[in-house]
């Protein structure tokens, strides 16, 4: 009996301090698994995650759950709850093809014509939020980021206008490129601080003479004198009550914002001469940036990862084992650059496409075999991405408060046999691996 008792109370503890103990109203789910990988702390073993009206309301090893509520209990069958997978370049989405030079004025969504179901295939791997880059070199424009929710065609963005996409080479055209754009933003940005400069001259002068004319027509009206009058036409216009900017140049604005640290720059690179060249360009610069460094079967990159750690910036890189360049050794450089202290790291797929896609976590597999943290691997596809694109509050992390959007995998989420069961957007269930094969077989 006291035993009991004691259970009893430890339970309603435990119950106790979950975040929030209001009355549910409205329709809850209740996801029951073995593991839940919240990213907002250790892993859950043997938990549960409370949705209500799309917000994940409760989350914990005890958690209370309406009689009315419907409940998925999945433990036991080797299931995992994680965030959905973000890609930072799903720029197979694109259909557009853009020569070189300075279009910075662009933006990616403008080039993107997606079929009616083109959510599906990217639902099918776990995928729940995308960006796109601008097609073409040099300057060719700004990112957007897109969830991957049912839309028409031209879908709605969650960020229009996200960074600015710079591709890095050693010519001299590409360097050019570059250093022109930096050179008109700062004399865009000098032209404004003198324009504003001399609107408060000008503004001081009108002030300090119309006070004048003021003064001398109360003084005239104290002494019986006719104020003199202004013929309608003839009256003198002074400057503006507020300051208006002169315009800046539609393929000047991105790189005016970026100048001001209003916008993040994302350079793409191949190699460690390209960084090096990147290093020339920046100085002492302080404007901020992230690497997106492209590799194929050999690479460099091993030459320059202590310069690239010590910037700070976020990196990010394909998701496979190179080669050094004229050997047969193997190199892990995602795992060299988290051991040199790269804490923003981001994997994409190994190729820009949807076999890309289909193979990223079977490539990340091979990343781990080698020696990369499974912990950060997992950040590095889902919570660093979300960062990347200022979406972490949308997409991110398990958590109370957080919306409801994560996936359901059918095992170890780096097992290459592991698929996607179930995925979940802001309470909604958009993909369900029953449902979608029943289908294929009608």
């Amino acid at each position: 009996m006291i035993i009991s008792s004691l259970l009893i109370t430890l339970t309603s503890s435990l119950a106790w301090q979950q975040a929030d103990e209001r009355e549910l109203v409205g329709r809850a789910t209740a996801y029951r698994l073995d593991r839940i990988e919240t990213l907002d702390g250790d892993a859950l073993i043997n938990a549960t995650v409370l949705v209500q009206d799309g917000i994940i309301q409760r989350i914990g090893k005890v958690v209370i759950i309406p009689e009315y509520a419907t409940v998925h209990d999945l433990r036991g069958t080797g299931a995992v709850m994680t965030p959905p997978l973000v890609l930072s370049h799903a720029n197979f989405l694109q259909s557009d093809r853009r020569d070189g030079g300075n279009n910075s004025r662009f933006i990616a969504a403008d080039s993107l014509w997606l079929a009616a179901d083109w959510q599906t295939g990217l639902w099918e791997y776990g995928v729940g939020m995308v960006a796109v880059d601008p097609p073409g070199n040099g300057a060719p424009g700004r990112t957007s980021v897109l969830k991957v929710a049912a839309s028409e065609k031209r879908p709605e963005t969650l960020v229009d206008d996200l960074h600015l996409k710079l591709d890095m080479a050693t010519n001299s055209s590409a360097k050019n490129l570059i250093r022109d754009g930096i050179k008109a933003a700062e004399a865009a940005i000098e032209n404004e601080i003198q324009a504003e400069k001399d609107w408060k001259k000008s503004r001081k002068e009108w002030d300090a003479k119309k006070e004048e004319e003021k003064q001398a027509a109360e003084a005239a009206k104290a002494n019986g004198e006719k104020a003199k009058k202004v013929k309608e036409g003839d009256e003198e216009q002074g400057p503006p009550e507020t300051f208006e900017a002169p315009e800046i140049k539609d393929n000047e604005q991105a790189f005016v914002d970026w100048v001001r640290k209003e916008r993040t720059v994302q350079v793409h690179m191949r190699s460690a001469s390209d960084w090096l060249h990147w290093m020339q360009i920046m100085e002492d610069r302080e404007e901020n940036y992230e690497v997106v460094f492209s590799m194929g079967s050999t690479t460099n990159l091993h030459e320059v990862i202590d310069s690239v750690v010590t910037s700070g910036a976020r990196i990010d890189l394909p998701a496979r084992m190179s080669f050094l360049p004229y050997t047969r050794n193997r190199v892990n450089i995602a795992a060299e650059l988290v051991a040199a202290g790269c804490d923003k790291l981001i994997l994409s797929p190994a190729s820009n496409s949807i076999a890309g896609l289909r193979d990223l976590r079977a490539s990340v597999s091979r990343l781990i075999a080698e020696g990369l943290d499974p912990a950060i691997a997992l950040r590095a596809i889902t919570l660093e991405p979300a960062l990347a694109v200022g979406q972490e509050e949308v997409m991110g992390t398990i958590a109370i408060g957080m919306p409801a959007s994560f996936v359901i995998w059918s095992g170890d989420v780096f097992d290459p046999l592991t698929e996607v069961d179930s995925l979940v957007l802001d309470g909604e269930e958009k993909f369900n691996r029953e449902q979608f094969e029943s289908e294929l077989l009608r």
